[in-house]
């Protein structure tokens, strides 16, 4: 009789082995799926990976270890793929904005007027800060008993374009009657260095941060510095979007970081790279909200919102406002 068996083995091995392809293409399938976009943040906004940075840092390396943990939380929020695409300033996030080039940014609210005014970014959500105001500082010795009294002195300030440390100041001198750009006060700022100025005999007043406040005391002594006037909060920095990624997708994203605050805001903190952010929340961002920036853009000079320098790069207000 003819032999079947070597036939019938054959067909089992075939048989064996396209079971196997077939189990393995099904396991791998879940996971694939699990990478990928999906339910509401696919719809409104699509399959492409989300482009993320932050004003403040500079390079892949430094971003991926303060906001690493903070982009897986909000991958999960989402369920949207995030990728960074880190900036190397102010005016490279404008850029990319504009050009579609970078999807979502976490900045500050001088900033913020900045890339509204050259790339239209949408406001998604704030970031309050503890502690978040300017104030303008005297020795003890000194007569001024108002910011009014400053008129015809000189005041030290941070570097230009520091919200807290050189607009916000500007902005209490404004409010004060008092117009930098036509020689009511003598404006000086330096980078890093203004508290140590003061504390050394420069200038009739300083203006900082708040909470600059108690390492002047203890450089000066606390008997040595006052605070002349404390200024309102500040606005809180935000996250925008480019404008190309649609209403829909930025209230989605709102949503998201609303809901999902508390593992959000825990994910940045959790590094130790950002305490300025402990203690603070999501809130609902309105452009409106940051017009006192604007003011005190006005009041360093700084009409053409644009023109506010980098860090580093040299202070060049308006032409308008020095021939004023």
């Amino acid at each position: 009789m003819p032999d079947h068996s070597a036939p019938r083995m054959t067909s089992a091995v075939s048989l064996l082995a396209l079971a196997g392809l077939a189990l393995a293409a099904c396991s791998s399938e879940p996971d694939a799926a699990a990478s990928e976009p999906s339910g509401e943040g696919q719809e409104a906004c699509g399959t492409a990976p989300l482009r993320f940075s932050d004003t403040g840092v500079e390079g892949l390396e430094v971003l991926q270890v303060e906001f690493e943990d903070f982009r897986a939380a909000l991958e999960e929020a989402t369920e949207l793929e995030i990728e960074f695409q880190p900036m190397s300033s102010r005016t490279a996030a404008a850029t990319a904005l504009e050009f579609d080039d970078l999807d979502v940014l976490l900045t500050g609210p001088a900033e913020y007027v900045v890339l509204k005014h050259d790339a239209d970014a949408l406001p998604i959500v704030g970031v309050t800060r503890e502690n978040y105001q300017a104030a303008i500082f005297t020795r003890t010795d000194s007569d001024a008993e108002s910011v009014e009294d400053l008129a015809g002195g000189q005041i030290i300030t941070k570097e230009v374009g520091s919200t807290s440390g050189h607009l916000g100041p500007l902005e209490m001198l404004d409010s004060a009657g008092l117009d930098p750009t036509v020689g009511d006060v003598e404006v000086i700022p330096l980078a890093d260095t203004q508290l140590e100025a003061f504390a050394g005999g420069d200038g009739d007043a300083l203006g900082s941060g708040i909470s600059d406040f108690e390492e002047l005391q203890d450089m000066m002594g606390e008997d040595e510095v006052q605070m002349l006037e404390e200024g309102p909060d500040l606005p809180n920095d935000l996250f925008v979007a480019r404008t190309g990624l649609g209403e829909e997708c930025s209230d989605y994203l709102k949503a998201s970081l609303l809901e999902n605050q508390e593992v959000l805001l825990e994910a940045i903190v959790g590094t130790g790279e950002n305490d300025k952010y402990i203690g603070s929340e999501f809130v609902d961002a309105q452009d409106g909200d940051y017009d006192p920036v604007r003011r005190s853009f006005e009041a360093a000079g700084y009409s053409d919102y644009s023109q506010l320098p980098d860090e580093n790069e040299p202070a060049e207000a308006d032409d308008d406002a020095e021939e004023d």
